[in-house]
């Protein structure tokens, strides 16, 4: 009789530890903030002074009343341009502030 193993891959146990502990998540709010300029661009990166994330909404806060009514505007590709960032639909919602 074989002996079944109950060895796991080493990718496989961090996957399964990241979504155990919505660190994927996590880290996906961190990448967003660090790479924020290569998101949306100069710009809106020098008006944003807040980032924050919360059930599927990202909450911005713009230092600019301009920017943020331009940002009003481009709310849908703004979120494609993150979702398409972290590689999946994490973002569902931006709220500007």
């Amino acid at each position: 009789m074989a002996k079944q193993s109950n060895l796991i891959k080493l990718g496989d146990a961090i996957s399964q530890l990241f979504k155990e502990e919505k660190l994927d998540e996590k880290y996906s709010i961190f990448a967003i903030r660090n790479d924020w300029e290569k998101i949306v661009g100069t710009m809106i990166s020098k008006h944003t002074t807040q980032i924050n994330f919360t059930n599927g909404h990202l909450y911005i806060s713009i230092d600019s009343s301009i920017v943020r009514n331009e940002m009003a505007y481009a709310k849908e590709d703004i979120i494609n341009k993150v979702n398409k960032f972290v590689g999946s639909r994490l973002i569902k919602e931006i709220v500007l502030k």
